[in-house]
């Protein structure tokens, strides 16, 4: 038991710490240090994952590149003296820290855990962000959380919010519906546009299919 309790404690400090260097540059980066505090707060786990989810879906989309790595991107955005509100979107903010700000390579190997994590949660935001922009809606972190324990692709994932956004369904209400916590109307809308998206990824299945396929989302 006192084993499993510092375990628990000594990662519980990690997510402490991390999120401690994160709120340093909340004044420079604003909503994106909120979002990263957000995505450390799920653990440092599912923050990896969420952040691994994030990347495929900004990959696919021409946010970032294949090369880009979160850390890096988010140890560029603390250095930068510029914040994304200097520029016209976030896609040339990211530009600007992928061309403009050089990493002391030395000083980032030193990072601890923490600061490591930090660094990537900072920048799976940016990147969340830039997915928002680029899809014109609003992806909550917990969205993403929840499609990344589900193994969804980035082409599930991008189809699920284009098909949300068209049927003015919130993400944020993704995992109430998995969950079975909405009502029998609300289940229903969000039943149909799952259906909808997946008839979009996979014309060739029958609607039964596509409807067993949407049910098995369900844990």
């Amino acid at each position: 038991m006192g084993f499993w309790s510092s375990v628990g404690s000594a990662l519980s400090s990690v997510i402490s710490g991390a999120c401690s260097v994160v709120s340093s540059v909340a004044s420079t980066l604003g909503s994106i240090a909120n979002r990263a505090i957000t995505i450390l707060e799920m653990g440092a786990s599912l923050a990896i994952r969420v952040g691994e989810v994030i990347k495929a879906v900004g990959i696919s989309l021409g946010i970032i590149q294949s090369s880009d790595d979160l850390q890096e991107l988010g140890e560029k955005a603390m250095m930068s003296e510029k914040t994304p509100a200097d520029f016209d979107s976030i896609s040339a903010y990211i530009d600007h820290l992928r061309n403009d700000v050089t990493i002391d390579k030395e000083k980032f190997s030193r990072l601890d855990e923490k600061e490591l994590l930090a660094r990537s949660a900072i920048g799976s935001a940016i990147t969340l962000q830039g997915i928002n922009e680029k899809l014109e809606t609003v992806v909550c972190p917990q969205f993403m959380a929840m499609v990344a324990t589900q193994n969804l692709t980035a082409d599930e994932i991008v189809a699920t919010i284009k098909t949300y956004k068209v049927k003015s369904l919130s993400t944020s209400d993704y995992s109430l519906y998995l969950k079975d916590e909405l009502s029998i109307a609300q289940s229903r809308e969000h039943s149909n546009a799952l259906v909808e998206a997946y008839q979009q990824l996979e014309p060739e299945l029958s609607i039964e299919q596509i409807e067993d396929k949407v049910m098995g989302l369900r844990p």
